[in-house]
């Protein structure tokens, strides 16, 4: 689990990897971390996704493996448009 509001407001890093034994991304984990330009989810199946994970993070594309795209977009309706594959 990545807990409430564990990188809040920090913008120390431009691309975020989210690896497969991530299971749940509690409230505002990510949020207001302006200088992320990518975020790779691993996890064929989509973690547990709290409310505000993802705001403020600079609109940029979340990549998740190719055969879950679909399945993402559904569990996270609210980034769904920033939703892509992977690119290998």
């Amino acid at each position: 689990t990545i807990g409430v509001s564990a990188f809040d407001g920090c913008n120390g890093f431009s691309t975020l990897l989210i690896g497969t034994g991530i299971t749940s991304i509690d409230n505002q984990a990510f949020m207001f971390c302006r200088n992320i330009q990518s975020i790779t989810i691993k996890a064929a199946t989509p973690p547990t996704l709290g409310t505000q994970v993802f705001n403020v993070t600079n609109n940029c594309p979340i990549y998740v493996p190719a055969n879950a795209v679909d399945t993402y977009k559904s569990a996270w309706n609210t980034v769904r448009d920033r939703i892509t594959a992977i690119i290998p």
